[in-house]
């Protein structure tokens, strides 16, 4: 994801060269999800539940996201108080570049996770604008925290409907299963690894998420913003590579 590549991954990249020096690094950031068998990319990194594949990932992180909008469109819409008020609201809405399909929006009700449409005025396919547009007052985002902390701080954006907060998010990073794994792929895994679980944005969201275990989960196709598929295979998380 390119915001979280930027603010995280690219100012420890110095760091990195320093330590390895004759390891080139190739890094792309997109939203897009990769097909890294037919690109040829060593690893990525994802954001969401992970689905079955032949693919390795390992979970580095975890991230909150919650609902917010600008006070201009609360100014126009109101304040949501409940859930049950979200018919009369309208949001920023992000789909999936590959299928067009609009992810639904996640809240925690009475700890199940709730997955709802939202009507929008406004769809997009990149985080960065989404939070543009929700600054904008397009309608309603659900973005996650480490890309608003500066405009909640500013009073630009207000969150809402805090008691019912999107589930955290995992990140993972995923690279092709092999019985010989490239040394350099292995190098940047622990380093990467390190990074993130020394990142004060994602010290905030560890709660009581792992982040040692390895599983073989990696998304071959849509990225989704549910945990509910990870958390009802949760037995599966102890295998290891």
């Amino acid at each position: 994801p390119p915001y979280l590549a930027r603010l995280v991954l690219m100012p420890r990249l110095c760091e990195f060269h320093r330590r390895y020096p004759d390891i080139e690094l190739v890094v792309g950031m997109s939203d897009r999800v990769v097909n890294m068998v037919q690109e040829a990319v060593d690893c990525v990194l994802r954001i969401g539940e992970l689905r079955d594949s032949t693919l390795i990932a390992k979970r580095i992180g975890v991230f909150r996201t919650l609902t917010c909008a600008a006070p201009s469109y609360i100014e126009r819409y109101g304040k949501p108080e409940r859930i049950e008020d979200l018919g009369r609201h309208r949001a920023v809405n992000y789909f999936l570049a590959r299928t067009g399909r609009t992810v639904d929006w996640s809240f925690q009700v009475d700890g199940e996770i709730v997955n709802l449409p939202m009507k929008s005025s406004l769809s997009v396919n990149d985080a960065e604008a989404c939070v543009s547009a929700g600054l904008s007052g397009f309608g309603m985002i659900q973005p996650p925290r480490y890309m608003v902390e500066p405009y909640l701080d500013s009073g630009e954006l207000i969150e809402v409907l805090e008691p019912w907060a999107p589930p955290p998010m995992p990140i993972s990073i995923v690279y092709q299963q092999s019985r010989h794994l490239s040394s350099k792929v292995h190098v940047f895994v622990d380093w990467i690894t390190e990074v993130f679980q020394g990142c004060v944005l994602m010290e905030k969201c560890r709660g009581n998420y792992p982040l040692d275990q390895d599983c073989r989960f990696a998304c071959e196709g849509e990225m989704t913003n549910g945990l509910q598929e990870i958390m009802e295979r949760q037995n599966l998380l102890e295998s290891a590579f």
